[in-house]
């Protein structure tokens, strides 16, 4: 068993030191880059994700006034003329999704539909939509669009029963039947983990509509032959959003296909193993001396450029999300294998999107 109450200790830090001293309100990221491209006030992203985060570990506020002022803050981003969330840099599908499933963890909604997608509601439209994705040289990236809309409109309750058929219709007739994966016809042109990727984003809207998914075990089959013949990135050198996506896109499919079940668990394991041996090697001793300085969250005796490469990757919100989502999915998945003191809880239980 892996006891990761430390870790978790310093991800309640983290998320504290972006705090910006209103209720709700956190920045995404510590410090500038290079560039000065980083927003360093309240932020979709920032405030977002400190909500998922304090919800997968169980820190959710209790105070009423407090919760009140999340969900303010969150709505107070919502354009009041199109229901849409933006964020430079990103697509309002991902971010419409993604302030949105923030709101649905606090039991609440956005102030207004979101009309601002309105044109997507007929057959016609919504499929010509998921037809123009570039599902062959950007299926990862396209996935913040095909996915992204489904819990833009879903979580913004702009559509009705007979949309979502239809969006499950065009996804159901363009799964790969070879592969399990999104799109039939475009599995070329980027590499196999982008597409693997990209189907982690159409799983879990499956997942949360409870519609059985088309191809589950050519997709079980795929994903461990992928995993086996080096396709993945390598758990335990990396950290990042891959973290959750792979694995959740393996468990899935594997409670789906119902084949499997020892192989699976042992390539989680393995997963869980290295990011875990990652995360625990960086994890400083929480005296007061070390609890002011942000970057003593890492172990001072690693060495420096990893010191530093994980330092960035777990001060940014976003990222730092990544992962305790897939530590809420390797918990679940692996009974026993991992120790909190509350049991870690996966956002894409409640919502779809991430």
């Amino acid at each position: 068993m892996h006891d990761i109450r430390p870790f978790i200790e310093q991800v309640k830090r983290i998320v504290d030191e972006h705090y910006l001293g209103e209720p709700g309100k956190y920045k995404r990221w510590l410090v500038q880059d290079e560039k000065g491209s980083r927003d360093l006030g309240a932020s979709p992203y920032g405030c977002a994700n400190a909500v998922n985060i304090m919800y997968t570990i169980g820190e959710l506020p209790c105070d009423l006034k407090e919760r009140e002022a999340f969900i303010r803050v969150l709505q107070g981003f919502q354009d009041e003329k199109t229901g849409l969330f933006h964020n430079d840099g990103n697509f309002e599908t991902h971010t419409t999704a993604f302030v949105s499933g923030a709101l649905n963890l606090l039991d609440a909604r956005p102030l207004y539909k979101a009309d601002g997608f309105s044109k997507y509601r007929s057959k016609e439209s919504l499929f010509a939509f998921m037809d123009e994705i570039d599902w062959a040289k950007e299926p990862w990236l396209g996935a913040h669009l095909g996915a992204g809309i489904y819990g833009s409109m879903v979580l913004t309750e702009s559509v009705d029963d007979d949309w979502e058929d239809l969006y499950f219709e065009w996804l159901d007739e363009n799964a790969d039947p070879m592969t399990g994966l999104w799109k039939r016809g475009s599995l070329s042109g980027a590499p196999l983990f982008h597409y693997l990727a990209s189907s982690f984003h159409y799983v879990f809207n499956y997942e949360y509509a409870r519609r059985a998914l088309p191809y589950p075990n050519q997709l079980l089959n795929t994903c461990i032959k992928a995993y086996r013949e080096g396709a993945c990135m390598d758990f335990a050198k990396e950290i990042g959003w891959p973290d959750i996506d792979f694995p959740y896109l393996l468990a899935k499919a594997q409670s789906r296909s119902g084949e499997k079940f020892g192989e699976t668990k042992e390539i989680l394991s393995e997963i869980a193993d290295g990011l875990i041996a990652q995360l625990q090697c960086f994890v400083a001793d929480q005296s007061p001396a070390q609890s002011a300085d942000s970057d003593l969250i890492l172990n001072p005796a690693a060495d420096p450029a990893k010191r530093k490469k994980i330092n960035e990757a777990l001060n940014d919100l976003n990222t730092l999300f990544a992962i305790v989502s897939a530590l809420a999915l390797l918990q679940e998945a692996l009974p026993g294998y991992i120790r909190t003191s509350k049991p870690l809880k996966l956002v894409l239980n409640k919502r779809p999107f991430l």
